[in-house]
């Protein structure tokens, strides 16, 4: 039955300075570090997000407001 398998040939073994290039690439000049830009409005508190039945009421009130008198 060996005639028919295939022999393997087995890759040679990885030295760590060629996976770490393979992973990270080559350092250079043309890569720049960006500093995030800190948000102007902080987040809004937990009570504001707290959607209630009045918020929805007034959104729903306001949206009726705003629609044609056909």
């Amino acid at each position: 039955m060996s005639l028919l398998r295939r022999r393997r040939n087995e890759p040679p073994p990885l030295e760590e300075a060629d996976v770490y290039a393979h992973s990270y690439g080559e350092r250079s000049d043309e890569v720049t570090n960006v500093k995030p830009v800190p948000q102007e409005d902080p987040a809004p508190s937990e009570a504001e997000r707290r959607l209630t039945d009045r918020k929805i009421r007034d959104a729903f009130q306001s949206r009726l407001d705003r629609r044609d008198p056909s």
